[in-house]
């Protein structure tokens, strides 16, 4: 049984580079054939973390195609435990994305079966040490958080676009079972309808969370249940595919409070092993703790 848990979304992606996006009624060239590999928040964290050094596996779903048997394969090579992962007849769920010369990312997405109804094995859930939620459908966010708040398991979600769009009124009672909250200012908007880090201060302290707010290139905001808040700098890097950054920084963030850091130092190695995916393409593409640990000396 591994000891880190991951539910929400396994999908393929489809990544296409080109120097810059199309503009309306025009046509972008790609700089090099399409790549294909395993994508979806809950799959991508999960494979972070076993390049990190910790055991995880994925609860999410797949269709009976191709697609899936690739997704399910891709795991099992990175010896990340599928064995929650359901198969249903459809479609796996879907990523295209075409990332440009600075390594920004555009998505169109299906999530196929993603989010189809499923039940969630208590026992997997209560022999892990720690659970996290990334966006998903609701009932699957809400079934995974009771199991995990009454087993007495740390909690982190990052509802991605996918669950910040529920909103706080539909998210809350998954929001008091939690202990970290990680999103970005469009998913602050999407969850409260304010980009203001008074906001983030208001649900740290209204669902007694540590919100994490994370910026991309500019410093990560940390606020805490007390409401007090900190903040902490980047590594600056040149961005090869930034696909995956968050999940990666997910990742980070678990492994550091999973080694009992500091909430900062966990930030901070967050920070490290985010840089460090962007510097790579594709979403599961992270390099080695070692080479990490070496190049941001963490």
């Amino acid at each position: 049984m591994p000891d880190i848990v991951s539910v929400g979304h396994c999908v393929y992606d489809i990544r296409n580079y080109v120097e810059s996006f199309p503009e309306p009624d025009h046509t972008a060239i790609m700089r090099m054939p399409p790549k294909v590999s395993g994508g979806g928040s809950a799959a991508n964290v999960a494979v972070n973390l076993r390049k990190l050094g910790f055991s995880s596996g994925v609860i999410a779903n797949v269709g009976q195609d191709r697609h899936g048997k690739f997704l399910l394969e891709e795991l099992r090579r990175f010896k990340v435990d599928a064995s929650q992962v359901r198969v249903f007849r459809g479609m796996t769920g879907l990523s295209v994305i075409i990332i440009d010369a600075a390594g920004e990312v555009r998505i169109i997405q299906d999530y196929g079966v993603g989010d189809r109804r499923r039940a969630i094995d208590p026992d997997y859930i209560k022999s892990a040490k720690f659970l996290h939620i990334s966006g998903c459908a609701l009932h699957l966010i809400e079934s995974a958080s009771k199991m995990a708040y009454s087993f007495g398991l740390p909690i982190s979600f990052d509802p991605g676009r996918a669950a910040s769009r529920l909103g706080e009124r539909r998210l809350a009672e998954a929001l008091r079972r939690c202990e970290y909250l990680i999103i970005n200012r469009k998913e602050l908007f999407a969850l409260t309808g304010s980009r203001e880090e008074a906001e983030a201060e208001r649900l740290a302290k209204k669902y007694n969370v540590i919100c994490v707010i994370k910026q991309g290139s500019r410093e990560i905001i940390v606020k805490t249940k007390e409401a007090s808040s900190f903040t902490v700098e980047p590594f600056h890097v040149k961005p090869v595919d930034t696909l995956g950054a968050g999940d990666a920084f997910c990742a980070g963030f678990i492994a550091g409070i999973m080694e009992k850091r500091s909430l900062y130092e966990a930030v901070r190695f967050a920070n490290a092993v985010a840089a460090a995916k962007v510097l790579r393409k594709g979403a599961q593409s992270l390099p080695s703790r070692r080479y990490i640990m070496e190049k941001f000396k963490i």
